[in-house]
C-alpha cells in the first residue's frame, strides 16, 4: 500500500479554506475515494477549518497535514497558538463532522484548542 503525507500551512482565515478543500480533494483522489466519499470529506474538512479558525487568534497560521495509507485519509488541523474553549460535542458542527467521517478527535490543553483530527476510508471493504 502506498502512503504519503502533504503539509499545508495557511493563515487561519476563512479566505484560505478553499485552498485546504482543494488539497483535500487532491489527496482523496489519490486514495481512490468515491465521488460521494470525497464530497463528504471535503465538507468535513470545511467544518473542521471553521472550528479551528474560530479558535485561532488574529494572525495565527493553520497547519493542515494530510496522510494517506492505501484508501484511508487522515487530516490534522493544528493551530499551536489557538485559544478558546474546547469544542462542544453537542453542536451542529460536531454533528456534521461525526456524520461525514469515520472518526473525529480534538486535542485540547488548558482549555485551548490545539488540533482536530479527521479520518475517513474512501472505499468500503467488502466482507467475505
Amino acid at each position: 500500500m502506498q502512503s504519503s503525507e502533504v503539509v499545508l500551512t495557511v493563515p487561519a482565515e476563512s479566505s484560505y479554506v478553499s485552498l485546504v478543500r482543494t488539497a483535500a480533494s487532491a489527496v482523496c483522489s489519490q486514495a481512490d475515494f468515491t465521488v460521494d466519499a470525497l464530497d463528504d470529506f471535503r465538507l468535513a474538512v470545511d467544518e473542521a477549518c471553521a472550528l479551528a479558525i474560530a479558535a485561532a487568534p488574529e494572525g495565527a497560521d493553520l497547519t493542515v497535514t494530510f496522510r494517506t495509507l492505501g484508501h484511508t485519509v487522515e487530516v490534522d488541523l493544528l493551530s499551536p497558538s489557538a485559544t478558546g474553549s474546547p469544542i462542544g460535542t453537542n453542536t451542529f458542527a460536531w454533528t456534521v463532522l461525526t456524520a461525514l467521517v469515520d472518526s473525529v478527535e480534538t486535542e485540547v490543553t488548558d482549555d485551548s484548542l490545539l488540533g482536530i483530527r479527521l479520518r475517513a476510508h474512501g472505499i468500503e471493504s467488502v466482507a467475505s
